[in-house]
């Protein structure tokens, strides 16, 4: 029997998504010249802005590179071999992308400074700091980040403390520097306390410490139920209810401490008697109740300062990859293009046509 277009009863469809063969692209560009019949002078005529040499890679290309190395934290000698496999490009001097890197910087100097600008300005601001090695020593690499801007500055002392934070909320850990912000209200992540409070449950056997987790997650909890649900805030016997619960754990840790011996103390110390880590952090959680507990208050305000470990995390990657900078120019140069990808990022805008568009274009697109 034959098979025909009248014994067709269906279909059956299979798709297979796979990459064209992309070679680079190359642009000739031809510019006239006249010569004046009579006094015998040349006249050129323009070429198009930016095309300056007999030769050269365009902005997208060059994008891609940047993208390549500061985006996906590729080694400038990998870049240049990544881009001639995938587009046939001649192999790039590792150079001319250092040299690419630094004039994109540049020419995005003022986005840069726009966003440490915006950044100051949200309500919440994550603070936090890792350190760096720069020309061969240790510096520190600072973060302001909001939801949707990340500020970033390199080669600056650990407690190099933003100066220009006014009104809003901090959130940080119990690092002592950020505390001499004065003109803004402060919120501690409870991840480092909860870290803190799992170790005195596990090792050091305190048992006010498993209240008090137990607090600071049922209080998350809630909180994040009636965020979803829509609410904009806890009712008051909600909030008094925990706050009790939370003086009830604190009590009965320094109860706890007080039945213990005193630790030794070295016959060379001077200065305060040595505390044991539980009660170290008894004295903080009962001095700061209300930075502990802003989550409980403000719903704008996070459990967590996860945002800005998240934001310092990759650039962590790329210290491991490349093992650091050889200059502080170089690192803030990172710093600079990293606040800016990070920001698009944030921002739900393609990374890569980000790194191609004009100054211009890209502070409309993220600063707007």
């Amino acid at each position: 029997m034959t098979l025909d277009a009248g014994t067709v009863v269906g279909a059956e469809k299979r798709q297979v998504f796979d990459l064209p063969e992309r070679r680079i692209e190359v642009t000739e560009y031809r510019a006239a010249i006249h010569c004046c019949p009579n006094c015998r002078g040349e006249t050129r005529a323009a070429f198009p802005e930016g095309v300056i040499s007999p030769a050269q890679y365009g902005e997208r290309f060059k994008a891609a590179a940047i993208y390549l190395n500061i985006q996906q934290l590729i080694p400038e000698d990998r870049t240049a071999q990544a881009l001639s496999d995938l587009f046939g490009a001649p192999l790039i001097c590792p150079a001319s992308l250092v040299a690419w890197v630094a004039k994109k910087a540049q020419d995005l100097e003022q986005v840069y400074a726009r966003i440490g600008e915006r950044v100051a300005e949200a309500k919440v601001r994550h603070l936090d700091e890792t350190g760096y090695r720069i020309a061969g020593k240790l510096q520190w690499l600072h973060t302001t980040s909001s939801l949707i801007f990340t500020f970033y500055r390199a080669g600056e002392k650990r407690g190099a403390i933003p100066q220009d934070l006014q009104g809003g909320v901090v959130v940080h850990d119990h690092f002592l520097p950020y505390r001499r912000l004065e003109a803004v209200d402060h919120a501690f992540c409870n991840a480092h306390i909860l870290r803190e409070l799992q170790s005195l449950i596990e090792f050091d056997k305190e048992p006010w410490a498993e209240l008090m987790r137990d607090v600071l997650l049922d209080a998350n909890a809630v909180v994040s139920k009636a965020r979803d649900a829509g609410a904009r805030a806890l009712t008051p016997e909600t909030i008094a209810a925990f706050v009790e619960r939370y003086w009830a754990a604190v009590r009965l840790g320094l109860a706890f401490h007080r039945e213990l011996p005193k630790l030794e103390k070295n016959a060379n110390s001077r200065g305060r008697a040595k505390q044991r880590p539980g009660h170290n952090l008894l004295e903080r959680l009962k001095t700061f109740k209300t930075e502990t507990l802003r989550f409980l208050y403000d719903f704008d305000v996070p459990f967590t300062n996860n945002l800005a470990e998240q934001d310092l995390r990759m650039m962590k990657v790329k210290m491991k990859i490349s093992g650091g900078f050889r200059t502080l120019e170089g690192a803030q140069i990172f710093a600079r293009l990293r606040s800016v990808v990070s920001t698009a990022r944030k921002q739900t805008c393609n990374i890569l046509q980000t790194l191609a568009a004009t100054p211009t274009q890209v502070m409309l697109a993220l600063i707007a």
